[in-house]
Protein backbone atom coordinates (compact mmCIF):
# COMPACT_ATOMS: atom_id res chain seq x y z
CA UNK A 1 0.00 0.00 0.00
CA UNK A 2 1.36 3.38 -0.91
CA UNK A 3 2.09 5.93 1.85
CA UNK A 4 -0.66 8.28 0.64
CA UNK A 5 -3.31 5.53 0.65
CA UNK A 6 -2.41 4.48 4.21
CA UNK A 7 -2.59 8.08 5.39
CA UNK A 8 -5.94 8.64 3.63
CA UNK A 9 -7.38 5.41 5.08
CA UNK A 10 -6.13 6.43 8.53
CA UNK A 11 -7.77 9.84 8.16
CA UNK A 12 -11.13 8.33 7.21
CA UNK A 13 -10.89 5.79 10.01
CA UNK A 14 -10.18 8.60 12.50
CA UNK A 15 -13.05 10.66 11.12
CA UNK A 16 -15.41 7.69 11.42
CA UNK A 17 -14.34 7.10 15.03
CA UNK A 18 -14.87 10.79 15.87
CA UNK A 19 -18.40 10.71 14.43
CA UNK A 20 -19.21 7.54 16.39
CA UNK A 21 -17.90 9.06 19.64
CA UNK A 22 -19.83 12.28 19.10
CA UNK A 23 -23.02 10.39 18.33
CA UNK A 24 -22.63 8.44 21.57
CA UNK A 25 -22.48 11.71 23.53
CA UNK A 26 -25.61 13.27 22.00
CA UNK A 27 -28.66 12.26 24.05
CA UNK A 28 -31.10 10.41 21.82
CA UNK A 29 -34.82 10.15 22.49
CA UNK A 30 -35.75 7.06 24.40
CA UNK A 31 -36.86 4.20 22.18
CA UNK A 32 -39.55 3.60 24.78
CA UNK A 33 -41.10 6.07 27.21
CA UNK A 34 -39.05 6.72 30.34
CA UNK A 35 -40.33 7.72 33.75
CA UNK A 36 -38.43 10.70 35.13
CA UNK A 37 -37.57 10.71 38.83
CA UNK A 38 -37.37 13.92 40.83
CA UNK A 39 -33.73 14.53 39.92
CA UNK A 40 -34.35 14.33 36.17
CA UNK A 41 -37.70 16.15 36.28
CA UNK A 42 -36.47 19.01 38.45
CA UNK A 43 -33.71 19.80 35.93
CA UNK A 44 -36.28 20.79 33.29
CA UNK A 45 -39.28 21.84 35.39
CA UNK A 46 -39.49 25.64 35.67
CA UNK A 47 -38.44 26.93 39.11
CA UNK A 48 -41.49 29.19 39.26
CA UNK A 49 -44.84 28.88 37.53
CA UNK A 50 -47.74 31.17 36.73
CA UNK A 51 -51.23 30.33 37.93
CA UNK A 52 -54.25 32.54 38.47
CA UNK A 53 -52.42 35.85 38.31
CA UNK A 54 -49.51 34.89 40.56
CA UNK A 55 -46.22 33.06 40.39
CA UNK A 56 -45.31 30.26 42.76
CA UNK A 57 -42.09 28.27 43.25
CA UNK A 58 -42.14 24.61 42.26
CA UNK A 59 -40.81 21.95 44.60
CA UNK A 60 -38.12 20.18 42.58
CA UNK A 61 -37.76 17.55 45.31
CA UNK A 62 -41.44 16.72 44.74
CA UNK A 63 -41.57 16.37 40.97
CA UNK A 64 -41.69 13.65 38.33
CA UNK A 65 -42.66 13.05 34.76
CA UNK A 66 -42.44 11.01 31.60
CA UNK A 67 -40.17 11.39 28.58
CA UNK A 68 -42.18 9.86 25.77
CA UNK A 69 -40.63 7.95 22.84
CA UNK A 70 -41.15 10.95 20.52
CA UNK A 71 -39.04 13.17 22.81
CA UNK A 72 -41.96 15.09 24.32
CA UNK A 73 -42.52 15.53 28.04
CA UNK A 74 -45.15 15.40 30.73
CA UNK A 75 -43.94 16.98 33.98
CA UNK A 76 -45.61 17.50 37.36
CA UNK A 77 -44.46 19.13 40.58
CA UNK A 78 -45.95 20.27 43.84
CA UNK A 79 -45.92 24.06 44.31
CA UNK A 80 -45.69 26.44 47.22
CA UNK A 81 -49.18 27.95 47.31
CA UNK A 82 -48.68 30.10 50.43
CA UNK A 83 -49.68 33.30 48.56
CA UNK A 84 -53.00 31.92 47.33
CA UNK A 85 -56.45 32.15 48.89
CA UNK A 86 -57.69 29.15 50.87
CA UNK A 87 -60.27 28.10 48.27
CA UNK A 88 -57.56 28.06 45.59
CA UNK A 89 -55.09 26.13 47.79
CA UNK A 90 -57.65 23.37 48.30
CA UNK A 91 -57.66 22.53 44.58
CA UNK A 92 -54.29 23.88 43.45
CA UNK A 93 -51.56 21.67 44.91
CA UNK A 94 -49.37 21.04 41.90
CA UNK A 95 -48.42 22.13 38.41
CA UNK A 96 -48.70 19.90 35.35
CA UNK A 97 -46.96 20.60 32.04
CA UNK A 98 -47.61 18.36 29.09
CA UNK A 99 -46.44 18.51 25.49
CA UNK A 100 -48.72 15.63 24.52
CA UNK A 101 -52.44 15.00 24.94
CA UNK A 102 -53.14 12.91 28.03
CA UNK A 103 -56.06 10.74 28.99
CA UNK A 104 -56.83 11.05 32.70
CA UNK A 105 -59.68 9.01 34.10
CA UNK A 106 -61.21 8.62 30.65
CA UNK A 107 -61.04 12.37 29.92
CA UNK A 108 -58.78 14.03 27.35
CA UNK A 109 -56.42 16.81 28.43
CA UNK A 110 -54.67 18.73 25.65
CA UNK A 111 -51.05 19.90 25.74
CA UNK A 112 -50.56 22.86 28.05
CA UNK A 113 -49.85 24.13 31.55
CA UNK A 114 -52.30 23.32 34.33
CA UNK A 115 -52.81 23.31 38.06
CA UNK A 116 -53.99 20.13 39.75
CA UNK A 117 -55.16 18.84 43.09
CA UNK A 118 -56.25 15.69 44.88
CA UNK A 119 -59.37 16.69 46.79
CA UNK A 120 -62.03 15.08 48.96
CA UNK A 121 -64.33 12.28 47.90
CA UNK A 122 -61.61 10.67 45.74
CA UNK A 123 -61.63 13.53 43.22
CA UNK A 124 -58.65 14.67 41.15
CA UNK A 125 -59.13 18.02 39.45
CA UNK A 126 -57.20 19.82 36.73
CA UNK A 127 -57.48 23.58 36.39
CA UNK A 128 -56.42 25.88 33.55
CA UNK A 129 -54.02 28.69 34.45
CA UNK A 130 -56.98 30.97 35.11
CA UNK A 131 -58.21 28.61 37.84
CA UNK A 132 -61.18 27.17 35.94
CA UNK A 133 -61.73 23.43 36.33
CA UNK A 134 -61.23 21.62 33.01
CA UNK A 135 -61.16 17.99 34.15
CA UNK A 136 -62.30 15.85 37.04
CA UNK A 137 -61.38 12.21 37.57
CA UNK A 138 -61.45 9.69 40.39
CA UNK A 139 -58.24 8.98 42.27
CA UNK A 140 -57.41 5.66 43.90
CA UNK A 141 -55.31 4.68 46.89
CA UNK A 142 -51.57 4.19 46.52
CA UNK A 143 -50.59 0.52 46.41
CA UNK A 144 -47.08 0.26 47.74
CA UNK A 145 -44.96 0.49 50.83
CA UNK A 146 -43.45 3.98 50.80
CA UNK A 147 -45.53 6.83 49.37
CA UNK A 148 -43.74 10.12 48.72
CA UNK A 149 -45.18 13.63 48.31
CA UNK A 150 -45.22 13.33 44.48
CA UNK A 151 -44.03 10.80 41.92
CA UNK A 152 -44.91 9.21 38.59
CA UNK A 153 -45.10 5.43 38.57
CA UNK A 154 -45.86 2.78 35.94
CA UNK A 155 -49.42 1.51 35.83
CA UNK A 156 -51.32 -1.06 33.81
CA UNK A 157 -51.56 0.45 30.32
CA UNK A 158 -49.86 3.71 31.27
CA UNK A 159 -48.76 5.64 34.32
CA UNK A 160 -50.02 7.03 37.56
CA UNK A 161 -49.39 10.38 39.19
CA UNK A 162 -49.25 9.90 42.94
CA UNK A 163 -49.27 12.46 45.72
CA UNK A 164 -48.75 10.63 48.99
CA UNK A 165 -51.39 7.90 49.15
CA UNK A 166 -53.54 9.34 46.34
CA UNK A 167 -52.97 8.32 42.70
CA UNK A 168 -54.62 9.00 39.37
CA UNK A 169 -54.02 6.95 36.23
CA UNK A 170 -53.05 8.58 32.93
CA UNK A 171 -51.76 7.62 29.52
Amino acid sequence: MHWFERRRNGFFFGLLMAVILLAAQVPAHAATPKILDRTAASKIMPKTVFFRGQTAPTQGRNSGGVLFANGEYMLAALVDTSGYATEVKQKYQGYLLTEVPLEIGGHRLGPGAYGFGFIGHNRFVVLNIGGEQVLEATWHAFVGEHPVPLEVLPSKGGYQLCSGRECVDFR
